[in-house]
Order: structure tokens, then sequence, then C-alpha cells
């Protein structure tokens, strides 16, 4: 009499189960990245625009990182309020995707970063938008940030994660093998190769009044023999050993693996290179700017101290003096590298930064200080302060390092 199932029986059951979903969300993931590529590329196809955010100044609407598609539209469609893509006239060469706030004169577009302070110093032409944001696609752009910003961290981390991820998805395929395998048994069984019920079919019997007729002989020189000819070369066999049927399934579940992997590279690879014009990817976003009839010299000068305080448990406060007998510069960029990361007004001697991203497991980075009188006029103090920035999914914290 059957007592049912075993405790090891039922905790047998619950691994299967166990291995079925978390492949079925590992293929999930995937199929979502491969889906967010895929809708964030490919706008490009009917003319439009995708391209990667690369700095904070139109937080928080829009994030380093994020994959903006614009539109193109005619001229009357450009309305006060729209979030526009057009050729930077202060860096020729680079894109700005401002906001646009008002019309300026001789029919031209005044724009405005929302995180930042001020408008921008120069005012767009018609003729040079692109189009108008359409579509917002988060945090897609990231990888391509982390390679402009030498983030090698988060990008190793990244490829580890789609291995593993790749490797989650495989996790239940010998149970489908299994089903698949059953499924093949009780065909087989209930028939065989000629639909019977396994002892054989008519066109088993012989009909007597055939021994009638035979055929002519062939003498072919071979030994006729009741038992097996021993010395004959057998026909190949195919191994049908549990062992055998196992190594054949993981050198094709590796096959598959490595294909599969190739593949999802593939295609996320040729989605990036659509994601973003070249421009682009190279140049921030412009920064908000003021008048220069203030200034008394077209020479920037670089801050000469810059410090950092802690002013919360995630938020810093980047402080610097500037003398005040040489003019009022447009605005203070703080600079990661060659990436502008927070901005402040020309009159102002501090700003608060905390991180942001996808991903950052407290990487420190040198911040520094650039004087922004507009245009070319550029300089950057040489003197950075550390500090180590965590984030997770857009949101962040900063600390300073001593």
């Amino acid at each position: 009499m059957h007592g049912g199932p075993t405790p090891h029986d039922v905790l047998h059951d619950a691994v299967d189960w166990g291995r079925v979903v978390v492949a079925t969300l590992a293929r999930g993931i995937v199929a979502t990245l491969l889906g967010l590529a895929l809708w964030a590329a490919a706008p490009a196809v009917i003319g439009w625009q995708p391209t990667t955010v690369m700095t904070g100044s139109m937080e928080p609407r829009l994030v380093p990182g994020d994959v903006v598609v614009s539109r193109p539209v005619s001229a009357e469609e450009v309305r006060e309020g729209k979030i526009l893509l057009a050729d930077d006239p202060d860096q020729p060469g680079h894109l700005r995707m401002h906001r646009y706030v008002e019309a300026g004169p001789g029919g031209t577009l005044v724009t405005k970063g929302d995180a930042n302070p001020q408008r921008d110093s120069t005012p767009l032409e018609p003729s040079a938008v692109h189009g108008v944001a359409f579509l917002r696609i988060p945090f897609v752009g990231s990888p391509i940030l982390w390679l402009r910003q030498g983030e090698w961290a988060p990008i190793g981390l990244l490829v580890l994660g789609l291995g593993a991820l790749l490797a989650l998805c495989t996790v239940d395929g010998s149970l489908r093998r299994l089903a698949g395998a059953d499924t093949d048994t009780d065909t087989d069984t209930d028939g065989g190769d000629f639909g019977g019920d396994g002892a054989g079919s008519s066109d088993d019997v012989r009909d007597p009044s055939a021994d009638d007729v035979r055929d002519p002989v062939v003498d072919d020189r071979r030994e006729a023999r009741d038992g097996a000819a021993t010395r004959l070369q057998a026909a190949a066999t195919v191994p049908t050993t549990r062992r055998a049927l196992r190594r054949r399934d993981r050198r094709v579940r590796r096959v598959r693996l490595l294909g599969g992997g190739a593949a999802v590279v593939l295609l996320v690879s040729g989605a990036v290179g659509t994601l973003v014009p070249t421009p682009a990817v190279a140049a921030p976003f412009s920064r908000a700017t003021s008048t220069v009839a203030s200034l008394g010299t077209a020479t920037a000068v670089a801050v000469p101290t810059l410090t950092c305080v802690q002013t919360t448990a995630d938020i810093v406060t980047i402080e610097w003096t500037y003398p005040d007998n040489i003019g009022t510069p447009n605005s203070f960029d703080l600079m990661n590298g060659t990436t502008q990361v927070a901005t402040a007004a020309g009159t102002a001697k501090s700003l608060q930064y905390r991180g942001s991203g996808l991903l950052n497991l407290g990487t420190s980075y040198d911040l520094t200080l650039r004087t922004n009188l507009g245009g070319s006029w550029l300089v950057t103090n040489t003197t950075p302060v550390k500090v180590r920035v965590t984030s997770l999914l857009g949101s962040g914290s900063a600390t300073c390092v001593r």
C-alpha cells in the first residue's frame, strides 16, 4: 500500500518548481532588456533621432543615461514648453536638449535646462532644431555614459550580470528535456511506426502461398549461420545510455547558451550603435548662461580654492572662492572629467551635489569646477575634490573623501 509522497519527493518537486520559476523570470528580464533596446533604436528607422542624455541639466525630467527619441516637426509645431533637440550654437558639432521657454529676437528660440538657474545665453535658430522630445526610455544609455566617463567597474558588473542572467535562463533545461523524452516514449509505446498495439501488425503475417514464389539464388560466397556472424562488422550504434545522453545534452546546451549569448550581444550592440548620433555622445548639453556684457575681460579665471563639505548623509556641498573684481561669470559648472554633473549661477559660491545613475557601488571621482564665460571662454581649476558616489536605479548619495 502506497503511503503518499516522501519528504524527499516533496523537496525534489519544490526545487524543480523553483528552477522553472527562476528560468522563466530570467527569460522575462532578457526579453524586457531586448525590448527596451529595440524600442529605443527602432524609431531611427522612420527618421526619428534617439539621443543619450549625458548631463543633469534637465533633471528631474531627464537624467543621465536616459535615451530620448526626438520626433521631427514643422516650425509651426515648435511651441513654448516643448523640449527641443537642436545643434548647439555655443559648441559646434554638439547637440543641445533643453526646454523652449520663450521667443527670442529675430524669430530665435530661447531655451533653458530645467535644472539650470538661468537661460542659455545663445538662442537657437529655428533651422537648427532637429525635433521635439517625444519618447523617454530610462537608463538604456547608461553603458554609453559609463564608457564616456571611463567607469569600467559598472561595465564589468553589467557584463557579469548578463552572463549570469543567460545562465539562469537554462536552469530548467533538463526538466524540459525530460518532459520531451516522456512524450516521445508515450508516443512510441502507443503503436510504434505502424500505429499498431506494439506486437506487430498484419504486415508481419506471412502468406503461405508465397512459398511457391522463390527469388533467384545469389551466391555471395558468405556462410549462412543460425547465430550472429561474430567476425562481421556490426552496424554503427547510437549511444543510448543515460551517461551518453547526458553528455550529448550538455554539448547541445553549451552550444545553445553560447549562441544565445552571442545573439544577445549582437542585438544589444547593434541597438546601442544606433542610439546616439556621434556628436551627441562626445558632448555634454549646453550650460545655462547669462549675458556677457557685465564681464570686464574675456579672460576666464579658474577658482583658486575648492572644498567639499558633507551637508547630509547623502548630499555634499562644493564650495569655492572667486575674485569679485574681475567680473561675474555666466556659470560655474561642476565637472567629472569632461562631463558636467551640476551647475550654479555665476554669482554663487557653492552648490549641492548628490550622485545619480543606474548602478554605482561607491566609486570615487575627482570633481573639478569650470568657470564658464560663455562660448569657448572656459577654464577649469587644477585642484579637484574627491567625492564617493553610490547609486541604484537613479537614486544616489554622495560623500566627501578626505
